[in-house]
């Protein structure tokens, strides 16, 4: 059941990115990407990347300045 609710945040949410005030904070996005061994691209990181990470993307993003995560996590 897990493994399902991960996969439907994933399909319905490709990209993840740190954002403030719905802005992407791209070094944010790419920083806590690469930590958590994510693929990024251009600006945002691939979500079935990091999909059983969400919650510790959000946290980078928080402590990287960012607000928070444009990804959603149960």
């Amino acid at each position: 059941m897990f493994l399902l609710v991960i996969m439907t945040l994933v399909s319905s949410s490709a990209a993840c990115k740190c954002v403030t005030n719905g802005a992407n904070q791209v070094g944010a996005t790419e920083s806590c990407c690469n930590s958590l061994g994510g693929d990024f691209n251009t600006d945002d990181c691939a979500a079935g990347s990091i999909s059983e990470h969400l919650s510790n993307f959000r946290s980078c993003c928080q402590s990287s300045g960012a607000v928070t995560s444009d990804c959603d996590f149960p």
